[in-house]
């Protein structure tokens, strides 16, 4: 029994692993950001390549009072969305550095990756795991960290192989909960009778491709899976499919002779934005360096507009944010690389 229970539990996880990822992180006062734990795949914590959008995701630079503010912060990179939020959690260890009590709360980062044709479902995602971790890790956490840290150590007392596995033990509890909360939520999302949007559509039809049985949608209703129209990429052209957002960036280019660098965005949407801010900042070593903060009073409908910033000489990596100005709202998070730029 037991045995079919682990190759059930394997097939899921291998069906998330092109679905979705949850990457928990906490701050560490020797070391900076260090992950705590990585669903569905923990040995891609060590792979920098897979880790990078997570290292210059903009949630690091956002205090914990502006996270309470707002639900998540995003970053879209490379056909992914991630999701992020941070949070603080009750403590009891002692800390690393001076200065730090041992009940100094602990700093975690939450951050869902979802394929851009699913992050629809991203929002509602990240609160419930949000939740899940503060429901029922919020007192705990600080025991897996401890364990993290044990791990580190070369000679490994009684006491230390102890805290060692507590630590697993919750890192389990945690996988086995993480894999319920995606799987109950994908479930949900796709037995909505609400699927006529094409973002919608879209998402089902990308779940069905990955093997996610959506069959049974509509079943206790009139409608039957035939109501859902299924896209077909290799059949439709990007103009079919494409979701409109907000804002959109059209174009971005270096101009090599100028050493600056150009961003052709759009206003997508049908109604007129006043008061954006438009920052442009540059990322090294997990420190942000603000390059540009100018403020539009009124972006018009379908309006595109040029944004010139200076390149920093031996800077690649770039933050592009869009800001409605009232509310803190992020209404775009860019990260741009120099290098893949010259590349094309």
């Amino acid at each position: 029994m037991g045995s079919k229970i682990s190759v059930k539990n394997n097939r899921i996880e291998k069906t998330l692993e092109e679905l979705c990822y949850v990457y928990i992180l906490y701050f560490d006062e020797s070391k900076g950001h260090v992950p705590l734990l990585i669903f569905p795949n923990e040995k891609l914590k060590d792979d920098k390549k897979f880790m990078r959008p997570i290292r210059y995701h903009p949630i690091w630079f956002l205090d914990v009072e502006e996270s309470d503010v707002l639900d998540h912060i995003d970053l879209e990179f490379k056909g992914f969305t991630f999701f992020g939020k941070k949070i603080l959690v009750h403590s009891n260890r002692i800390k690393r550095r001076a200065g730090l009590k041992e009940d100094s709360p602990e700093i975690i980062i939450i951050i869902i990756s979802l394929p851009d044709d699913l992050d629809i479902f991203g929002d509602e995602l990240i609160k419930k795991i949000t939740n899940l971790i503060i429901g029922e890790y919020e007192n705990k956490l600080y025991i897996v960290i401890e364990s993290e840290i044990a791990k580190e150590e070369i000679i490994k007392s009684p006491k230390r192989k102890e805290i060692i596995n507590r630590g697993e033990e919750i890192k389990n509890d945690m996988r086995f909960k993480i894999r319920k909360t995606f799987k109950e939520h994908f479930s949900l999302e796709i037995r909505e009778i609400d699927a006529n949007t094409i973002k919608k559509q879209k998402a089902i039809s990308f779940l069905a491709l990955k093997g996610i049985d959506v069959s049974h949608i509509f079943k206790n209703g009139d409608y039957t899976f035939s109501n859902i129209r299924l896209f077909e990429p290799l059949k439709k052209s990007e103009k079919e499919i494409k979701i409109n957002k907000p804002f959109e960036i059209n174009s971005i280019s270096i101009i090599e002779d100028s050493n600056e660098l150009e961003i052709l965005a759009k206003n997508n949407a049908e109604k007129e934005y006043k008061n954006i801010i438009i920052k442009i900042s540059h990322v090294k070593d997990f420190f942000e360096k603000e390059i540009m903060n100018q403020k539009i009073d009124n972006w018009y409908p379908k309006e595109e507009l040029l944004f010139i910033s200076p390149a920093i000489p031996h800077i690649d990596e770039y933050l592009f944010f869009l800001i409605e100005e009232e509310n803190n709202e992020r209404l775009l998070v860019r990260k741009i690389n120099l290098e893949s730029l010259r590349k094309e």
